[in-house]
């Protein structure tokens, strides 16, 4: 997941989450509950096809059960790899999440200030 998507995804939180925010009522989503909707939200699939022909392109004379076999390990190196980077994009989600609210309770802090 890239940066650009962790930021739209909390922008969109907050914009959806608005009215909680300023009656004070948002809860922060738990990171399980992050990693749940950022899940959901976002294509992460492994492409079975394209990932074999690559072996096949890389490993010409293999076998069909040692593309299989590569193709396996690749695919459960892959899954290792999206579940600690899903954790570390909804850390820093939740991370963006609550920097976009203290600025927006700082805005209107100001706000008032300057026209109450």
């Amino acid at each position: 997941m890239y940066s650009s998507d962790i930021k739209k995804c909390a922008r969109q939180i907050v914009k959806e989450s608005l009215n909680r925010i300023l009656a004070d009522t948002y809860q922060v989503p738990s990171l399980e509950e992050m990693k749940y909707f950022l899940e959901a939200n976002f294509d992460h699939s492994f492409d079975d096809y394209l990932t074999t022909q690559k072996i096949k392109r890389s490993h010409p004379t293999w076998s069909n059960d040692q593309v299989m076999d590569e193709l396996e390990r690749q695919k459960r190196h892959y899954e290792n790899e999206l579940r600690v980077n899903l954790r570390i994009a909804a850390l820093n989600t939740i991370e963006e999440i609550e920097n976009l609210i203290i600025s927006l309770n700082n805005a209107i802090r100001e706000w008032k200030v300057l026209y109450l």
